[in-house]
C-alpha cells in the first residue's frame, strides 16, 4: 500500500486513475474527532477490495486509522480515493455551506447500472452540468429521479421526505441511491428517536406535499429545502431544527 499525499505531491497517475475506475469517500473532523472515521472507512475499503480484489484494503483498516490520526486536524475536511494499491490522500478546512438550499428538479433522468450503492464514484460530470443549469433557475441543488419519476439522490446528498411530524421517507439504496455514511447514522438515530423511517420510492407528487425535504451529506450535514422549485417551503419551527440539537447537523452529536 502506498499513501501519497496531494497536497504535497505532484498529481498521481495510475493505468486505474486514468480509467477513472477508483472510490473515495469525504469526512470531516469537529474539534476532537473524525465524525463516523470506522464507518466511512468500512464503505471506502468495502468498495476498493470489490474493484481491487488482490489488495486486500479491507486487511489494512488499521494502518489507515493510525495514519488518519496522525493527521488529525480540527475542523477540516479529508478526502481519501483509492485506486489499485494507492490511497490518495488530502485535507482541507473545513468550510460549510449555508444550511438552507432551494432545490429544483434536473433535466435528466437517473438511470440504472451495475455500480453497488456501497461504491462512491467521482463521475460528477452529468451533476455539474445539472448544476449549471439549475444556477440560472436560482437554485442551488437538484434531485435526480429515475425512469419511472421516482426520487433518486440530489447532486451529492441523499435526501429525507417528511411526511408528518413522526414519519419520514427516504429511497431505498440502489445503484442510483448512494449508501451515505450520514444517511445510514441519520436513519439510526430516527429509528431510535421514535419516528417512523420508512425506505421506499418518493414520486415528485409526494416531494410536493412532504412538510419538509432534507438533504444529506458527510461534508454539508442535513440540510434543509427552503424552496423547491416554485414552492415555498420555509417555516418557523421545523423538525429539522429539532433533530439538529439532539443529532448534530452532521452527527457529531450522535
Amino acid at each position: 500500500m502506498k499513501i501519497i499525499s496531494l497536497d504535497s505531491t505532484d498529481i498521481y497517475q495510475s493505468n486505474s486513475l486514468n480509467k477513472g475506475v477508483q472510490t473515495f469517500t469525504s469526512l470531516m473532523s469537529d474539534k476532537a474527532q473524525f465524525v463516523f472515521l470506522k464507518e466511512h472507512l468500512e464503505r471506502l475499503l468495502k468498495g476498493a477490495d470489490y474493484l481491487f480484489p488482490k489488495s486486500k484494503w479491507l486487511d489494512k483498516t488499521l494502518e489507515i486509522t493510525e495514519f488518519l490520526k496522525q493527521e488529525f486536524v480540527p475542523s477540516h475536511y479529508f478526502r481519501l480515493a483509492i485506486t489499485e494499491e494507492t490511497l490518495l490522500f488530502s485535507k482541507k478546512p473545513h468550510a460549510p455551506k449555508e444550511p438552507f438550499v432551494a432545490l429544483g428538479n434536473a433535466q435528466s433522468p437517473k438511470v440504472t447500472s451495475i455500480i453497488p450503492s456501497f461504491i462512491k464514484s467521482p463521475n460528477y460530470l452529468l451533476a455539474e452540468l445539472e448544476l449549471i443549469e439549475a444556477k440560472k433557475r436560482k437554485c442551488d441543488d437538484v434531485i435526480f429521479f429515475d425512469q419511472l419519476g421516482n426520487a433518486t439522490e440530489a447532486s451529492t446528498s441523499n435526501i429525507f421526505a417528511v411526511v408528518d411530524h413522526k414519519t419520514i421517507l427516504t429511497p431505498k439504496l440502489s445503484s442510483m441511491v448512494l449508501d451515505g455514511v450520514t444517511r445510514r447514522k441519520l436513519i439510526e438515530y430516527l429509528k431510535a428517536a421514535q419516528f417512523t423511517l420508512i425506505e421506499s420510492d418518493i414520486s415528485k407528487s409526494e416531494l410536493e406535499s412532504s412538510q419538509e425535504i432534507w438533504l444529506t451529506n458527510a461534508i454539508q450535514g442535513i440540510r434543509l429545502v427552503d424552496r423547491y422549485e416554485k414552492l415555498n417551503m420555509f417555516k418557523e419551527k421545523t423538525i429539522y431544527q429539532s433533530v439538529c440539537l439532539e443529532f448534530g447537523r452532521y452527527g457529531e452529536k450522535f
